[in-house]
């Protein structure tokens, strides 16, 4: 197998302050082209680190993969370090420098500073990684028959590079190489809770032949992984696909997507394919349906927009829920939500109005309506009507818990199946 070790540079990382997601990301990718990720490694903004690093991972990995460090300050110590390291010497390289001048460029700025035209001194013996997304390249050096690549800390420039040039070169050394494959596959459902899907695919195992199926709950949904490790690429690939057959035969109506979709994309993307809209009215949740939403590039093609209406006042004034209703029912009622996702549709002449009331905690709750109490409401052409949902758990998970379930409502709708 092409084993993959993952180093991490930067005190920010190691002291905490900053969650390592670049590591989890490039170790998933791997994965994903076949690589076995053997270590995750962080070390400061030290030389003597860096290099202590560096050695100790190329004598365990084939691959080295390296993020952080690139960049024009004093702190940035990896391109000496490893120029360093592979006893090589800084050279300057015309074609980064245009690299750079057209970053510029496309923003505006005709002049390049001397700090950032530092960027382009590069060691000798490494092939620069074009940045579309910054202004430091990164670096590939070939030592010993190993690799090592040097990449940005910023996420989106990491992923450039490592879509662009390393997972491509990875999976073909897996393949020109002949090398035994670790693969996996994750798909995404929801509404259906762990027990229930396990009960559905039973005698999954007479399709497996050595492959792990894996269930993954959160309160998003449960994701099922299928694993191939100890494979040539070609088998592991087509065993998968079986697996993945099967599953979708039993609880296809369930899987909202593969690899790291989101319910909110499906939801999208099923709008926009049948020209619907939606608009939302939140309360406990304080937009973040909405924003789920509006993270989608694109998305204003189906998503017409939302109220927070918080207080009392706002869900009367700017949504129109009766004073009566709030007064008798209270705010965190069927019938509030009702009214919000009936109005939020109407106001916006969208084809779908969805609503979140909800006590969210730590306060609020009395023993009618604990903390946990939410009411997710849903309005059709044809019928609104509210769902009650009792999450407990602290305040983060039922906000977080109320955007998942109001997602799942509107998927289920749009699918068809029974709500």
């Amino acid at each position: 197998m092409l084993s993959v070790s993952i180093l991490t540079i930067g005190d920010e990382i190691l002291i905490g302050q900053i969650i390592n997601t670049n590591a989890s990301w490039i170790a998933q990718k791997c994965l994903e082209v076949g690589a076995t990720v053997v270590e995750h490694r962080v070390v400061g903004d030290s030389q003597n680190e860096i290099i202590d690093g560096v050695d100790d991972l190329l004598k365990k990995s084939d691959v080295v993969l390296i993020t952080g460090g690139l960049g024009p300050t004093s702190d940035d110590l990896t391109k000496p370090t490893l120029a360093k390291y592979f006893q090589d010497t800084l050279i300057f390289n015309e074609e980064v420098l245009e690299w750079i001048k057209e970053f510029y460029k496309k923003r505006g700025i005709n002049e390049v500073s001397e700090r950032n035209r530092n960027l382009a001194n590069l060691p000798s013996k490494c092939k620069p990684l074009k940045n579309e997304f910054g202004t430091a390249p990164g670096m590939l050096f070939e030592h010993n028959g190993k690799i090592l690549v040097s990449m940005p800390g910023v996420p989106k420039e990491m992923k450039f590079i490592m879509e662009t040039h390393i997972l491509p070169l990875l999976k073909s050394k897996i393949v020109s190489e002949k090398k035994e494959a670790h693969i996996f596959v994750t798909l995404q459902t929801c509404g259906i809770p762990e027990s229930v899907l396990a009960d559905k695919l039973s005698g999954v195992e007479s399709v497996l032949n050595g492959l792990n199926l894996a269930f993954l709950p959160s309160y998003k949904g449960v994701r099922l992984r299928i694993e191939a490790k100890g494979l040539p690429i070609d088998l592991a690939e087509h065993q998968i696909e079986q697996v993945k057959s099967f599953i979708y035969s039993k609880v296809g109506d369930y899987v909202y997507g593969e690899g790291e979709v989101t319910l909110a994309e499906t939801v999208g993307k099923m709008l926009e394919e049948r020209g619907e809209t939606v608009a939302v009215a939140e309360s406990c949740t304080g937009g973040l349906l909405g924003g789920e939403f509006t993270k989608i590039s694109g998305s204003s093609k189906y998503f017409l927009g939302g109220i927070i209406a918080y207080s009392n006042e706002i869900k009367s004034v700017h949504l129109g829920v009766s004073t009566e209703t709030l007064s008798k029912y209270g705010a965190v009622s069927q019938e509030t939500a009702i009214e919000m996702a009936y109005n939020v549709r109407k106001k916006f002449n969208s084809t779908y109005g969805i609503s979140i009331t909800g006590i969210a905690g730590p306060t609020g709750g009395t023993p009618k309506k604990p903390v946990g109490t939410v009411w997710i409401g849903l309005s059709t052409p044809n019928e609104t009507f509210a769902k009650l949902h009792q999450f407990g758990g602290d305040r983060e998970i039922n906000r977080e818990r109320s955007v998942a379930s109001a997602l799942t409502m509107l998927f289920f709708l749009l699918k068809g199946l029974e709500l």
